[in-house]
Order: structure tokens, then sequence, then C-alpha cells
């Protein structure tokens, strides 16, 4: 009787043994130049792979690894996050703000200076292409605020609110709207109070 019983369970074992390898892929740890984002501070330079939006980028460094980039001292009009949450819809001039900065840097290689990363674990970072500020581009060119949010917790770069004074008194880009909302008056009013402004 003990003889038949392991008899049919032996024709079993390479098939448990075949469903074990095939499913070890499914778990593996993800390789270096894996869709996972690095997190990076310092200096580094890199090519842009993805712009998410007007004030964050995805940048092969080079090892290969993709760093995601939340741009220093700006803060950009919020494209909607519908699909992850009920009620983030997006704010005016929000993809006219992502295709600025598309137009700006995507594909080209850039110099990021990163002192720090933000509470989701980006690198926030100053942006250059070719010697110029991509950051100081958004705002000059009207596609983002100098970013005041927190009595200027974010601001880095001095130079940044005169320049959206001179983009507000010469109605570039989204200044050119009636009442323009900065975006953490959005978030918190939109997102969080669900009183979405006009």
């Amino acid at each position: 009787m003990k003889l038949a019983a392991s008899l049919t369970v032996l024709p079993l074992f390479p098939v448990l043994a075949a469903l074990l390898l095939s499913s070890a892929q499914v778990y593996a740890w993800p390789s270096k130049g894996s869709v996972e984002c690095q997190i990076q501070r310092g200096d580094f330079r890199g090519k842009v792979v993805y712009v998410d939006d007007g004030d964050t980028v995805t940048i092969l460094n080079a090892a290969q690894e993709q760093v995601k980039v939340r741009l220093s001292s700006i803060d950009a009009p919020e494209l909607s996050h519908t699909n992850k949450e009920i009620g983030r819809i997006g704010q005016p001039y929000a993809d006219n703000s992502k295709r600025y900065l598309e137009g700006l840097v995507k594909g080209r290689t850039v110099d990021a200076k990163c002192p720090d990363t933000d509470r989701y674990g980006r690198a926030v970072c100053d942006l250059a292409v070719d010697g110029r500020s991509a950051n100081e581009a958004m705002v000059r060119m009207g596609w983002a605020w100098a970013n005041e949010a927190a009595r200027g917790r974010y601001m880095r770069d001095g130079a940044v609110p005169g320049l959206e004074a001179a983009a507000r008194r010469a109605r570039v880009g989204l200044w050119a709207g009636v009442h323009p909302v900065a975006p953490w008056e959005w978030r918190k009013a939109c997102w969080e109070q669900h009183h979405c402004p006009n």
C-alpha cells in the first residue's frame, strides 16, 4: 500500500518543480536598469526620458537608472490625478506647462544639482540644459509659479520670484488668463476641501 501511494506522488514532482521554477521569475528583485526610480542626491548628468508635468521629470543617469526629479523653487499647475484618486481634477494651463517643459528638456542631456529629496522620494533639483536653468525658464515664460508655499520654505533660487513678477507684468503664459490659482492653493481648496476654484 505504501509503495503504491509513493508511486502515484512521483509523477507530480516534475510538474511541481516546473511550476516553482517558472514562478521564481515573478518574484525576482528589480534589476539596475528596471523602471524602478532611484533616489539620488548631489550633482549628476543624464537624459530626460519622461516629463510628468510642468515640474516633474524622469532622468536616465550614467548608471542607466531612472531618477524621478522635482524641479526646485517652482510649482507648476496640477494635472488631473483622477486615475489615482477621485476628485483630483487638473488645473487650467497644466497641459500647456507640461508641453513647455517637454520642449525644454525631453530627450535632452541635463545637468542636475540635487541638494535634497522630497517626501515622495523624488530628487529636488535645479536642471540646466546647455548651461541655462530650466527651472527659471518655466517661471520666466509664465508656465510655473515661484514656489512660495509654506512661507518660501521650498525656495532655493532667489532669482525666481523676480522672474515671476516680470512674467505677471508681461502677461505671458498662464498670466494671460483671469486670476490663475497657485498650485499649493489649488491642492488645498480643490483636492483636500473639494471646493475647486472656477
